[in-house]
């Protein structure tokens, strides 16, 4: 159905509708029980005469045991998709009007909208896979709309292909799908039902085919699984319409860019791309003890996009204040790795919790993150710079959110245990699954760069975590005196903007900071003290070498990392490095510069002694390092 006309493809809005994870979704109602963690939706296989459409779900330790609750809730939302179509017809024909008929041509509207806004936004990529996907187009559609196909230049609310989605959506049904899952717990299941058994032909018709039911191997890569029915009851359930839970069509999209215009304050020479223009350095134009903003207006790719980065830096995300031996001095901070564990935490369920809210942002061409690191935390927003500053006040907002109602707060037991589950298996299975040069790149950083003790303290950690152990490091963050607020806007935004959005965004910090220090007690007096960066210096003139052996049964390869490390710390700019920092610095850049070919050339074209060879730079106490994975 895609392939013809995919401007007018059904499976394009059924891929819309079911992937979307904004309220009232699929994926909105399966986050909120605790089952999944992402789900997404397209066609898997596309032809001239048919489609394979697929809704991929990954699900939590909670979600698996519910497998076919998480079935069935995609079943209801095809039968209420159906029932949409219908009042939309039923509408269009002069029928009673029944609620959602313009729900579609609205929803068709908006995503061709999109569509268009990424077609004359986005520029071609790389040749080597822009060529081939443009031939292929070309063959498919013709020169003429090679480029533009599925883009809907051309679509609007009047020619939404009511019919033929309707058409698309009825085949959305148990009958007609089938189900796959990888997990233990479904291959336990498989090996006790089929245990001792041979494999048994669907009926009796088909003993002329190959297809029969219990375990095969697959036959080009060897890999076993099992075939089997699905339960008559679960089939049942799936077909009928009870316990729905609360599905609903996506809400309008509050995001899309009112204007794609560029800056005002650019002058015209600056409204057409100049990619050979040197980049000019931000410039520093809020400069106060408590916050500072750095600024640029892009004038050499004139697009209407933007980018904000909002570091509140803090101690507070990786440390503990500690009373000293003499009562008057002042408090310090050493490094804790339950804390640090506390702030993953807190950044994957503040992730996990904005998902649905945010995710028309995502759609309209924004794109955000928060992250944890040694300076403290990282708020970060790009995309389309009309809708942009108000998506990160939004974040900030519901970040910097430390008290309410259990509805208010971003901190729910729903989210603390998807974020608990992802990162107990994610930390389970490191060491376990990753290549020999990822390996060795981690226990090279637990020498150099990591104040924790690796993988399996985290995860001791992780499994012991509380929800009132996050919330209680959320609230912790906001009691440092000493925490500063950078922010570095660039992009097509004035400097009238920016100063208007750093505004905002002191008011919000200086707000909650506030409460939260309203209802604590006297703290004692810290040491001012600005976190960042961290590396070990090494002994100098001495070498130390770390082996190990990989615990990933699946690995046959080996590698090798070798660091050299300079005893001069790495550059960072006039008023932080010395002038010896810079030569050093430069200096090994250039070296690394010039070993990098023949160094590429003799392990791996010559000697052939691995398949992956690399060299490079590092900061910090500067260093040259070369891998290799053989």
């Amino acid at each position: 159905p895609s392939w013809q006309d995919p401007d007018q493809s059904p499976t394009s809005l059924l891929s819309h509708l079911f992937g979307h994870e904004g309220p009232g979704s699929p994926f909105a109602a399966l986050q909120d029980a605790g089952y999944i963690t992402s789900l997404s939706a397209g066609n898997r296989l596309s032809g001239p005469d048919q489609a394979l459409f697929q809704i991929g779900v990954s699900l939590t330790a909670e979600g698996e045991a519910h497998w076919q609750d998480v079935v069935k809730v995609i079943f209801d939302y095809g039968r209420m998709v159906c029932r949409a179509a219908e009042d939309t017809m039923a509408a269009e024909e002069g029928d009673t009007c029944k609620n959602g008929e313009n729900e579609l041509r609205r929803i068709w509207d908006e995503a061709a909208a999109l569509d268009r806004i990424r077609f004359h936004q986005t520029s071609p990529g790389a040749v080597y896979s822009f060529a081939p996907a443009v031939a292929q187009s070309v063959s498919k559609h013709g020169p003429t709309t090679c480029l533009s196909a599925g883009s809907g230049l051309n679509e609007n609310s009047d020619t939404l292909p009511l019919e033929d989605t309707l058409k698309f959506c009825e085949r959305i049904i148990p009958e007609n799908c089938f189900v796959e899952r990888c997990s233990d717990d479904a291959w336990k299941e498989m090996e006790a039902m089929y245990e001792g058994k041979q494999n048994e032909s669907k009926n009796e018709e088909n003993n002329g085919s190959d297809f029969a039911f219990g375990k095969h191997t697959e036959k080009w890569y060897g890999v076993d699984y099992y075939v089997s029915p699905v339960d008559e009851k679960d089939v049942l359930r799936w077909e009928t319409g009870a316990d729905e839970v609360a599905l609903h069509l996506p809400k309008p999209n509050r995001y899309i860019p009112r204007s794609l215009d560029l800056c005002e304050d650019l002058p015209e020479e600056a409204k057409v791309q100049r990619i050979e223009k040197p980049i000019e350095p931000p410039q520093l134009i809020v400069n106060k003890p408590n916050g500072r903003l750095w600024w640029r207006l892009d004038d050499r790719y004139a697009l209407p996009k933007s980018k904000v980065t909002i570091l509140l830096r803090t101690a507070t995300a990786e440390n503990k204040s500690q009373p000293m031996a003499d009562p008057s001095s002042d408090m310090r901070w050493d490094y804790n790795a339950k804390t640090s564990m506390q702030s993953r935490f807190l950044t994957s369920i503040f992730s996990d919790a904005l998902a649905q809210d945010t995710y028309d942002s995502y759609l309209a061409g924004l794109g955000w993150s928060l992250s944890k690191s040694s300076s403290g935390f990282t708020l970060t927003c790009s995309g389309y710079s009309d809708r942009l500053s108000d998506l990160a006040i939004k974040l900030l907002s519901d970040f910097s959110h430390v008290d309410g109602s259990a509805d208010e707060t971003f901190l729910k037991e729903s989210h603390f245990i998807t974020t608990k589950d992802k990162i107990v298996r994610g930390l389970k299975s490191y060491l376990g699954s990753q290549r020999a040069d990822t390996l060795a790149m981690y226990y090279r950083n637990l020498l150099l760069t990591s104040k924790g003790r690796g993988v399996m303290e985290n995860l001791g950690m992780a499994e012991t975590m509380e929800l009132t152990d996050v919330a209680k490091q959320h609230q912790e963050i906001w009691t440092d005196d000493n925490m500063v607020v950078d922010i570095f806007y660039t992009g097509n935004v004035s400097q009238k903007e920016a100063e208007g959005f750093f505004d905002k965004t002191m008011a919000i910090i200086e707000r909650t900071r506030s409460k939260v220090l309203q209802e604590r007690a006297a703290q004692g007096k810290y040491s001012p003290w600005v976190p960042g960066p961290f590396e070990r210096r090494l002994p100098p003139g001495e070498d130390i070498e770390l082996h190990f052996a990989s615990n990933n049964p699946k690995e046959e390869n080996g590698a090798v990392i070798v660091t050299y490390q300079s005893q001069v710390e790495g550059f960072k700019g006039k008023s932080l490095s010395s002038e010896e920092s810079l030569q050093q610095s430069a200096a090994i850049r250039l070296l690394c510069k010039m070993i990098k070919e023949p160094l590429f050339n003799e392990l791996r074209t010559k000697q052939q002694l691995g398949y992956i060879v690399s060299s490079y730079y590092g900061k910090y106490f500067c260093y040259a390092e070369v891998a290799c994975l053989f």
